[in-house]
């Protein structure tokens, strides 16, 4: 039973997706990008309960730590020296600067990795196969494209193990011997149901006219009602960022991190825009747990 951000319109989900990575590319700011990506993670925590994000945490943080530390060595900008590191200064701002970037990467990552989850591949196809169906098929294609190759991997690696081949043991060489033919039937595996996949829908004409679908979504009061929310709280969190608001000032002076005046007040209106799925998801969690009690 679809239930919580499942159970509304895919344009809705696919709109919230938008805003919400527009917002955190578009907001510069330390304490709005935590909040963002603390929300994202209470979110794939109702979604799944992180079993997804989990599976992705760790090249998130080494990704977004590399970010981080990159940052300040190569960046030589500003006028607050910490130290010097092999008679190279550490700049302030350039580790503020770090910071913001990473944090970003980190919650754009969290942000995608809960797409896959809400929009799925026929809710993708819905929305953009009348008006782009091989750009949306390709796009679908490529989104499914890296789990499905981690889980081949781990099939064609269980039964070569069974031969003695493994990756993980051995001397080198014959690692590497062995890695080079898992990756041969690899791709092998993967060309060969592309050209049966690409045969069976020319097949059936994909493209060719208008696409039938098996479930017509429609757009229910409470999908126009979220959307118009979506819109108004939307709209007004790019005012804020437009007045310059939510974007930490770095040079020529650096400004200070502090939330301070107005920028309380979009931070709210931040929050709130990203907050929406969860107040959704809690709303629908509360109903059906009291309805169980009914019973």
């Amino acid at each position: 039973m679809n239930k919580g951000i499942h159970s509304f319109h895919p344009f809705v989900s696919f709109f919230y997706y938008v805003g919400a990575a527009a917002l955190v590319m578009l907001y510069k700011h330390p304490v709005f990008l935590f909040v963002a990506a603390l929300l994202f993670i209470l979110f794939h925590l109702q979604l799944d309960r992180g079993k997804t994000l989990r599976s992705w945490l760790v090249m998130m943080f080494f990704l977004s730590i590399f970010f981080l530390i990159i940052n300040p060595l190569i960046n030589r900008r500003g006028t607050h020296i910490l130290f010097y590191l092999y008679h190279n200064p550490v700049m302030l701002e350039a580790i503020i600067q770090g910071v913001i970037l990473a944090l970003s990467i980190f919650t754009l990552l969290v942000l995608f990795a809960s797409y896959n989850l809400v929009i799925t591949a026929e809710k993708f196809l819905f929305l953009f196969s009348r008006i782009l169906p091989q750009w949306a098929l390709l796009t679908m294609l490529s989104m499914r494209f890296v789990p499905l190759l981690k889980r081949r991997l781990r099939e064609i690696e269980s039964v070569q193990k069974g031969k003695g081949l493994s990756v993980s043991e051995g001397k080198i060489r014959t690692r590497a011997k062995n890695g080079i033919l898992l990756i041969q039937i690899l791709l092998t595996w993967s060309l060969e149901e592309a050209i049966q996949t690409a045969d069976s829908m020319a097949a059936r004409g994909y493209g060719l006219k208008k696409r039938s679908k098996y479930t017509p979504f429609k757009m229910e009061i409470q999908d126009w009602l979220v959307l118009f929310t979506l819109l108004l709280i939307g709209s007004v969190a790019v005012a804020g960022w437009w007045l310059g608001d939510g974007v930490l000032s770095i040079y020529p002076i650096l400004e200070s991190p502090v939330i301070q005046g107005r920028e309380w007040f979009y931070l709210g209106v931040f929050t709130l825009y990203l907050a929406i799925p969860l107040f959704i998801e809690g709303r629908d969690t509360v109903r059906w747990h009291f309805w169980k009690q009914k019973i």
